[in-house]
C-alpha cells in the first residue's frame, strides 16, 4: 500500500500542450547537452549565492556570530538547494519548471520583529504554521485575486524597497553599530553600486543578468585595497573543515504557536505567495509561443512546492524563501528553460551547503559591498512597485488607497519614535514599515470595493454611439481598476461589431452593452432584438483589388470582413447566440 502510495505522489501529471517559443534553445522537457547544462547552471548558483544576503540579515536578527550565521547560512543553502530541486521535478505536488529558489526578502523585518517580542520558537512556529495553512489554502488563492490587485501588490513592493533603503544605507556609509560615518565605505557601496549600474545599463543581456556579481566583485577588490577586508579572515578559512554539516552551530529551539505572530506572519507570507504565483505565470508565458491563459494546475504546484520548502526552512529555524525572477532573467537570456536546470542546481547547492568555505566567502562580504547592493535592489523594488501601481486604471478610491498606504507605512521610517512608543501588544505589526502598509492597503482595498459591482449595463442610443461606448468602458476601467490598455481594445472592437451590426441591417431596437469584470476577464455582450449575427473568420483581405473594383456590394463586404478581421484579432474570443428571443455578441478579453 505504501508503495501505490508513493508511486501516486511520483506519477506525473498530464502537461499542459506547449508551442515552443524561437528564442527559447531548450524547452521545459528537453534535456540540454552536459557542457551546456554545466555552464548554466554554474551561472545559476552565482546568482543565487549573491541573494544569500538576505540570509545575513535574517541571521542578523537572530543576534549570531559569524560562526553560527556561516552555518546558518550553509543550512539556508541545503534548504533551498532542495526547495529548487521540488520546482524541477513534477509529480502531482511539484511543477517540474526551471526556477531557482532564494531567501525572501519580504518577511524580514516582521522576522525580527517576531523573534524581538516572542523569541526565535515563536518565529520558528509561525513560519511553520503559515506555509502549512497556505499550502492547504492553494485552491483558494485565484479567488483572493480581487483582495490583492496589482496597486495593493505595488504597496508592498514599494514599501520593501523603502525597508531595504533604512538598511542598506546605513551600511553603505559605515553606520552600522553606531559607528561614525565613514568616506571609505561610502567609496565601496558607490562602487558596489557603479559595477552593478554600469553592467545593467550598458552590458549585453548576459552581463546584465551578472551585474550584481559584477558589482560585488568591484566593491569588494576596492574595500581590499581601502584596508576595508581583513586578511587574516582568509587566513582563518584554512583552519575551517572541508565538510561540515549545516545548522550544526545553531541551536534549533522547539516552535512555538502564537496566534498573534503566526496571523502578522500569514499576512506577509500570502504576499510571498503572490509574488511566486506572478513567477509561476511568467514562466509559463515565456515557455509558449500562443501563450492565451495561464497554467494555475502548474502554478498552483510551483505554491505548494514551496510552502513545503518553507515548512523545512521554518522547522531549521530559517527564514522563508522563493523563486527568484532575476534567475528566470538569467533562463531567458541564454535560451536554456529546461527543468533539468532546476534539478541540477538544486543539487549543486545542496552540495555546496556542506563545504564552509562557500557560505563563509558569503558571510565575509564586507558591510559597503552589503549596502551596495541593497541600496540597488531597493531602487528596483521601489520602481517595479510603482509599475504596478499604475498597471492599473486609478480612480480617487485607488488614489487613496495607494497615497495613505505609503504614507502611514512611510511614517515609521521616518518617525520611528511611533514604533518605540506602541503598545507592546502591537510591537510585531508596527516594528515593520512593510507589515503597516500592507495592511493598510488591503483594509483600504476592501472598504473601498463596498458597493462595487461585477457587472455594469448600458443602453446606447441611435446614431454614433462610439463616444458613448469609450466613456463607458474608461469610467468602468477605474472602478474595476482594469488594465488600460484591454479597455482600450475592448472599446474597438465594440465599436467595430456596433458598425458591422448597422451595416449587416440586424437590429431591430435598442442595443444594450453589458461588461463583466472578475479580475481574469472582461467580458461585452451586445444584446439586441433582432438575427443573430454571423462572423466569418476573418480572413486577410486585399484592399488594393476591392478600390479596383467598381462594384459597391463587393466594397461593403470586404469592409465587413476587415471590421471582422479587426474584432477577431482585439478579442481574445468572440460568440455569438440568440435566447430568450434576443441575438447575443459577445467579446471575451483576457485580462
Amino acid at each position: 500500500m505504501l508503495f501505490n502510495a508513493v508511486k501516486w505522489l511520483l506519477v506525473r501529471p498530464q502537461d499542459y500542450r506547449r508551442e515552443k517559443p524561437e528564442e527559447v534553445i531548450y524547452g521545459l522537457d528537453e534535456r540540454p547537452p552536459a557542457q551546456a547544462l554545466a555552464v548554466v547552471v554554474f551561472q545559476h548558483c552565482l546568482l543565487a549565492l549573491m541573494f544569500m544576503v538576505y540570509a545575513i540579515l535574517a541571521a542578523e536578527a537572530r543576534g549570531f556570530d559569524n560562526r553560527e550565521t556561516i552555518s546558518y547560512v550553509s543550512g539556508c543553502l541545503l534548504v533551498l538547494g532542495l526547495g529548487t530541486l521540488l520546482q524541477g521535478w513534477r509529480s502531482r505536488f511539484t511543477p517540474g519548471v526551471p526556477l531557482i529558489n532564494i531567501p525572501s526578502p519580504v518577511p524580514i523585518a516582521t522576522y525580527a520583529a517576531i523573534i524581538t517580542l516572542y523569541g526565535p520558537g515563536a518565529a520558528i512556529g509561525a513560519v511553520i504554521f503559515a506555509n502549512l495553512l497556505l499550502a492547504l489554502m492553494v485552491p483558494l488563492l485565484p479567488r483572493l485575486r480581487a483582495y490583492f490587485p496589482p496597486e495593493v501588490i505595488g504597496v508592498v513592493v514599494f514599501m520593501l524597497g523603502l525597508e531595504l533603503v533604512s538598511s542598506g544605507v546605513p551600511r553603505s556609509v559605515g553606520l552600522i553599530g553606531g559607528e561614525q560615518f565613514s568616506s571609505s565605505a561610502a567609496l565601496v557601496a558607490l562602487a558596489t553600486l557603479g559595477g552593478i549600474l554600469v553592467a545593467s545599463v550598458w552590458g549585453n543581456m548576459r552581463i546584465r543578468i551578472l551585474a550584481v556579481l559584477i558589482g560585488t566583485v568591484a566593491g569588494g577588490t576596492l574595500a581590499i585595497v581601502l584596508g576595508l577586508f581583513d586578511p587574516r579572515m582568509i587566513d582563518r578559512m584554512s583552519e575551517l573543515p572541508l565538510l561540515a554539516m549545516p545548522l550544526s552551530d545553531i541551536s534549533i529551539p522547539l516552535p512555538e504557536f502564537v496566534p498573534m505572530a503566526i496571523l502578522v506572519y500569514l499576512l506577509v507570507e500570502l504576499f510571498g505567495v503572490m509574488d511566486q504565483m506572478a513567477v509561476g505565470l511568467t514562466i509559463d508565458k515565456l515557455n509558449d509561443r500562443k501563450w492565451r491563459r495561464a497554467d494555475m494546475p502548474l502554478v498552483s504546484r510551483s505554491v505548494i512546492a514551496n510552502c513545503l520548502q518553507n515548512v523545512l526552512l521554518g522547522a531549521g529555524g530559517m527564514i522563508s524563501g522563493g523563486s527568484s525572477g532575476a534567475n528566470i532573467g538569467l533562463a531567458h537570456a541564454s535560451g536554456i528553460m529546461s527543468r533539468h536546470v532546476a534539478i541540477a542546481t538544486g543539487c549543486v547547492l545542496m552540495v555546496l551547503a556542506f563545504l564552509p568555505a562557500v557560505a563563509t566567502l558569503v558571510v565575509l562580504v564586507p558591510e559597503p559591498v552589503v549596502g551596495g547592493i541593497l541600496v540597488y535592489t531597493a531602487a528596483f523594488l521601489i520602481v517595479a512597485g510603482m509599475e504596478l501601481i499604475l498597471s492599473r486604471m486609478i480612480n480617487m478610491k485607488r488614489t487613496f488607497t495607494v497615497g495613505l498606504s505609503i504614507v502611514v507605512g512611510s511614517s515609521l521610517l521616518i518617525v520611528p519614535r511611533i514604533t518605540e512608543q506602541a503598545p507592546e501588544w502591537s510591537q510585531t505589526i508596527v516594528g515593520s514599515a512593510l507589515m503597516v502598509g500592507s495592511l493598510c492597503a488591503v483594509a483600504l482595498n476592501m472598504l473601498f470595493r463596498i458597493g462595487i459591482k461585477k457587472t455594469a449595463s448600458l443602453e446606447l442610443s441611435s446614431g454614433h454611439p462610439a463616444a458613448e461606448i469609450s466613456d463607458f468602458l474608461e469610467h468602468q476601467g477605474k472602478v474595476w481598476g482594469a488594465r488600460r490598455e484591454v479597455v482600450l481594445r475592448a472599446g474597438m472592437a465594440i465599436g467595430e461589431a456596433m458598425e458591422i451590426l448597422d451595416d449587416a441591417d440586424v437590429i431591430q431596437g435598442p442595443v444594450t452593452l453589458t461588461v463583466r469584470f472578475d479580475e481574469v476577464d472582461v467580458v461585452c455582450a451586445l444584446s439586441y432584438e433582432g438575427r443573430k449575427l454571423t462572423l466569418g473568420e476573418g480572413e486577410q483581405v486585399d484592399l488594393e483589388a476591392l478600390l479596383d473594383d467598381e462594384d459597391d456590394s463587393a466594397l461593403e463586404a470586404g469592409m465587413m470582413q476587415v471590421s471582422t478581421m479587426m474584432i477577431r484579432r482585439l478579442a481574445d474570443r468572440v460568440r455569438s447566440f440568440e435566447r430568450s428571443g434576443r441575438a447575443n455578441l459577445v467579446l471575451q478579453f483576457e485580462h
